[in-house]
């Protein structure tokens, strides 16, 4: 099995797994904050699939990120340039309202994005630096494969979250 096959297999699981977690939470149960500082829901599956989005466009692929260029902006009501990087709990709280289908529309949009640049990408583009130094504070110089490999570390860890708080709303 090459890396593409592994890349593609964790990419699936993360999202049948995101499903499962979903399925059958109300609007307000996506919305619940545990704590004042927490984050609800809806913004870690955001979250996650505009830090997706950034990774994937702006070092992967060197293009206009989805965010943009589809028009989920405009159409969730949060500005261009958000990632929810850094975001306050207030900003969480107020976060606007979007429907799971649009929620799960875009992350699926990047998703397939996502899963072209893996079929594609040859094992010598995988060592390329990234052109954005600054993509991830936490990810200063990076090659193109590092970049693809936190893709699979940092929704999983999100995807964690969203467990441990449908845990709090629904138990085991």
């Amino acid at each position: 099995m090459d890396f593409r096959e592994i890349l593609k297999l964790q990419f699936d699981e993360y999202q049948s797994e995101t499903e499962r977690y979903l399925d059958g939470l109300s609007d307000g149960e996506r919305r619940f904050m545990p704590f004042e500082k927490y984050n609800h829901i809806d913004f870690i599956l955001w979250h996650a699939s505009r830090a997706e989005d950034a990774l994937l466009n702006s070092s992967v692929l060197e293009e206009e990120q989805l965010w943009i260029r589809g028009g989920w902006s405009e159409k969730f009501g949060i500005p261009p340039a958000d990632t929810g990087l850094g975001y306050t709990a207030q900003q969480v709280k107020d976060m606007p309202a979007v429907s799971l289908g649009d929620l799960l529309a875009y992350q699926k949009a990047v998703r397939a994005e996502t899963l072209e640049c893996v079929r594609t990408i040859t094992p010598g583009e995988m060592d390329k630096r990234c052109p954005n130094e600054r993509v991830h504070r936490k990810l200063p110089e990076v090659t193109k494969g590092g970049i693809l490999a936190h893709m699979v570390v940092e929704p999983s860890q999100h995807l964690g979250q969203i467990g441990y708080i449908r845990g709090i709303i629904r138990g085991m």
